[in-house]
């Protein structure tokens, strides 16, 4: 569908845009939002978004996943952890097959959207500052990286609205600093994103501050060196005590901010299972609970020591 035939913002929504393109400007990012007047309608009932598989322009398959899983952090973020993320979609991703996995996981495919990631990158020269007047300088390569949101009604196949920001950056730079400073493409993701969830989804909007988890892939759970190369390649700014504390665990979830967890009693640093043994639930479905006002049954290792918490 071309951009062209998006149905634009009312006169007052075109002002609030504005705003929010003036702000993404200061902090070196710019967007551009397309609605089409089903989306405006469904909007205010949306309760589910499902991130599906996205792609980028850029790197190998291990990159991808990486990105990919950033991705759905942001997204679970974004919908104050009303989010199916792409890595629960373990059977397909078209219509039937997500409609299939939001009823098992418990969700209502009428009232959920599906948000396709796309981001691409292009390099451009632009001129250096001299510090002295008068100086010659040369042009310095940079690089806008394009992140595209389509929308989707889930069991509709046409494009309800799009999201684009463009985010610029440093040739060859990570899509996070060591730090932990997110880079420019992060930053086009996140900013798109979060403007989707606001336009989309707005009742998703939370100002809860988020947990922050780190998943152990099913995949790669079974034994201590596996773990250990996937969360190498998943979480590379990963401390090497937690790195080392979640691979040498029989558990798959390690809590960095516990955030809204902290009303079930859950701090920095608990190992969380499920008790009874392995499970392939991942970090987006514990968001969910807590995000319905469920109380998951977890088992909880701390300090060496193991608690069971009951479900309610």
């Amino acid at each position: 569908m071309q951009l062209k035939r998006f149905k634009r913002f009312g006169l007052e929504s075109r002002g609030a845009l504005a705003v929010m393109a003036a702000a993404a400007l200061v902090s070196g990012c710019s967007s551009t939002i397309d609605v089409l007047p089903a989306a405006e309608t469904l909007a205010p009932r949306i309760l589910t978004v499902v991130g599906l598989p996205m792609s980028i322009g850029w790197g190998g398959p291990a990159q991808l996943r990486r990105v990919q899983r950033r991705a759905s952090d942001s997204l679970i973020v974004a919908t104050g952890g009303r989010a199916v993320i792409a890595e629960e979609l373990t059977t397909g991703e078209d219509d039937a097959q997500v409609t299939a996995a939001l009823r098992a996981l418990g969700e209502d495919p009428a009232l959920a959207l599906t948000f396709s990631i796309s981001v691409t990158l292009g390099g451009r020269q632009v001129s250096g500052i001299a510090p002295i007047s008068g100086f010659i300088v040369g042009k310095n390569l940079v690089v806008d990286y394009h992140a595209r949101i389509e929308v989707r009604h889930v069991g509709a196949g046409d494009v309800i609205g799009a999201v684009e920001t463009v985010a610029t950056g440093a040739p060859n730079e990570p899509e996070v600093a060591p730090n932990g400073d997110k880079r420019a493409a992060m930053e086009a993701i996140d900013s798109a994103i979060g403007k989707a969830v606001a336009t989309f989804a707005p009742r998703l909007v939370s100002q809860a501050r988020a947990a922050r988890i780190v998943e152990v892939p099913v995949a790669a759970s079974k034994n201590a060196a596996k773990r250990l190369a996937a969360l190498g390649e998943l979480y590379p700014e990963l401390s090497l005590d937690d790195t080392q504390t979640l691979a040498q665990s029989r558990e798959r979830f390690l809590v960095l901010v516990p955030g809204e967890l902290v009303m079930l009693g859950i701090a920095r640093g608990d190992l969380l299972g499920v008790p009874g043994g392995q499970t392939a639930a991942s970090r987006a479905a514990l968001a969910r609970a807590v995000a319905r006002g469920q109380k998951p049954a977890l088992a909880i290792e701390r300090a060496g020591q193991r608690y069971i918490l009951a479900s309610r």
